[in-house]
């Protein structure tokens, strides 16, 4: 199982830092492109509302085809995808490659989830949700990390054909050295709609998928406009140094375990209250005008990011034993649809209020988030 399982990471690291590649450079591509923040942003929106979209449709598509088979393809025209951005000559063909990104990357995400389940012997099964979850968040710091430093050093293009490069050793480490599926493909109509409306319209479970969404909102908008707010007065960061900021995105490889482990302990409810907390603090230890406090800042609110990140799906599990997969599904959506609105709505407040704006409305919608479940909580608490 070693063998897989560095390959599983080295894997799902790759796919997952292409989702970032653009967000240290963003300053870069301002400028090459002639275009404004909004624009700019857009690669990321772009991108991250395909993924909302597209995500639910893999899951019908892997009851009818082996899961090994559908990440393969679907690696192959990421990686097609990413070597389009390497050599687009304007915006518009790189932020269609974007898009084409979004479209192919839930074809690895969304179905890797259970590949791993029918991979690892169910003793190991842990240990293989425990390597994915790690290689998600070190995924989300190669992406920014190399792509900021490779900009500084070479350039943008440059940048986009080495996680191009990357992504075809994945593809060659996925045919050679992942198994195929353990189970067989059973071929059934799939009807979604009627359990998401109903969960959708089951006030405690929104309560909950509230939370990931704006979490994950506040998380992509500070991030985000932490490299516009760095590349100005006083700090005037280099693409290279501001890539070493999310550095500290590696917390997210030891925070994700642990905020699982007590969860088990103390209640999941509990992990989620501290999670957002802790991103608030961050959030205002950001505002400090010292890049160490900035980086302090950005530590805590991915600290706070993924705490919720981690704890989220099992809370809504034990709601709905019967029925994770659909809530797997909704989780998914609600939780793409907040960093979507995330790279979009905070460009907008940045035009006025510049960084201070973007996280003083950030510690304003996670405040609101957490009431509908406070209510809730403080609800039973008094029928107890």
């Amino acid at each position: 199982m070693i063998k897989i399982s560095i390959i599983l990471f080295f894997v799902v690291s790759i796919i997952f830092s292409t989702i970032y590649t653009p967000q240290a450079i963003l300053p870069t591509l301002e400028k090459v492109f002639h275009i404004g923040v909004m624009e700019t942003n857009s690669l990321l929106f772009g991108m991250i509302f395909t993924l909302m979209i597209v995500t639910p449709f893999y899951i019908i598509v892997s009851n009818h085809w082996e899961k090994k088979k559908i990440m393969l393809y679907a690696t192959f025209f990421l990686f097609v995808a990413v070597a389009i951005s390497a050599i687009a000559t304007n915006f518009y063909v790189l932020l269609f490659s974007r898009i084409l990104q979004g479209i192919f990357i839930p074809g690895i995400t969304a179905i890797m989830l259970s590949y791993v389940q029918d991979i690892y012997p169910e003793k190991h099964r842990g240990l293989g949700m425990g390597i994915y979850m790690a290689a998600t968040s070190f995924g989300a710091v190669i992406g920014r990390l190399l792509a900021g430093w490779i900009t500084f050093l070479y350039s943008w293009r440059i940048a986009f054909a080495t996680f191009a490069a990357l992504l075809f050793i994945a593809l060659l480490g996925m045919i050679y050295g992942l198994p195929p599926d353990n189970k067989k493909i059973i071929k059934k109509k799939i009807i979604m709609r009627a359990n998401i409306l109903k969960y959708v319209f089951n006030f405690k479970i929104t309560s909950i998928l509230i939370i990931p969404s704006v979490v994950f909102f506040s998380f992509m908008a500070i991030t985000t406009f932490a490299t516009y707010h760095l590349a100005k007065p006083p700090f005037n960061l280099s693409s290279g140094e501001i890539g070493n900021l999310f550095l500290v995105l590696l917390i997210g490889v030891l925070v994700s375990p642990i905020a699982g482990k007590y969860s088990d302990k103390i209640g999941r409810v509990k992990v989620l209250f501290f999670g957002i907390s802790i991103l608030i603090i961050g959030i205002l230890f950001s505002l400090i005008p010292s890049y160490i406090f900035v980086v302090i800042g950005v530590g805590l609110v991915t600290m706070g990011m993924f705490s919720v990140q981690s704890v989220t799906p099992t809370y809504l599990g034990d709601l709905v034993p019967n029925d994770r997969a659909t809530l797997a599904i909704l989780y998914q959506t609600f939780f793409y649809f907040g960093g979507a609105l995330g790279t979009l709505v905070p460009a907008l407040i940045w035009k006025s209020y510049y960084f201070n704006g973007v996280a003083i409305f950030c510690i304003s919608l996670l405040l609101i988030g957490i009431m509908p479940l406070t209510y809730i909580m403080i609800k039973q608490t008094k029928t107890v």
